[in-house]
């Protein structure tokens, strides 16, 4: 192997013999003018950033394109992964906004059947469930005892259970504790 020398003269002939061709190779690969400058800029850099450093054992032409080719390809798989990183994003996005076009109507059954609970009971329910107040809290805003707020929450719950399906009272559940 031969150590590269590299002074600033020898680079700068080195970067006035071969850009134009390594830009016309980069810009073949990424198809884009800045892009290719870019890549190849960069990769002469490089090179001079690691001239004590380098080992090449074969030509240096080939050792350049090579380097620029690798830059190249490095890029293009980069934007590949974010393409597709962006697409899920979006697929997930609409998912969600399909869901929540559904949370209404569920949301609304909800509310009714919160409507009807027993006048104490829908107070109680809506200070510890919607305003998320602890059962103190609740007790001290209502006037009554913990355990008057931990009756009429069991009660509630109990009815709403009755009167509501399985996974639309879960949802609210989970949904209500998400937002604390």
């Amino acid at each position: 192997m031969s150590r590269l020398l590299l002074n600033r003269t020898n680079f700068e002939q080195l970067f006035k013999e071969h850009y134009d061709s390594l830009y016309y190779y980069a810009y073949s690969i990424v198809n884009d003018d800045e892009l290719a400058k870019d890549m190849v800029n960069d990769s002469f850099e490089e090179i001079w950033n690691r001239r004590n450093k380098l080992d090449i054992s074969y030509s240096l032409k080939s050792f350049l394109y090579r380097m620029v080719k690798n830059r190249c390809l490095n890029h293009l798989k980069k934007q590949e992964v974010e393409r597709k990183y962006i697409d899920r994003s979006k697929q997930s996005i609409s998912e969600e906004l399909d869901e929540y076009k559904d949370y209404e109507p569920v949301m609304a059954e909800i509310m009714k059947a919160i409507e009807q609970l027993p006048e104490q009971g829908r107070k109680v329910f809506t200070k510890c469930f919607i305003e998320n107040l602890s059962y103190k809290e609740a007790a001290e805003d209502l006037n009554v005892s913990v355990n008057t707020i931990k009756t009429h929450v069991v009660n509630s719950l109990k009815r709403l259970r009755k009167d509501l399906d399985k996974d639309s009272l879960l949802f609210f559940l989970l949904f209500r504790n998400g937002n604390d």
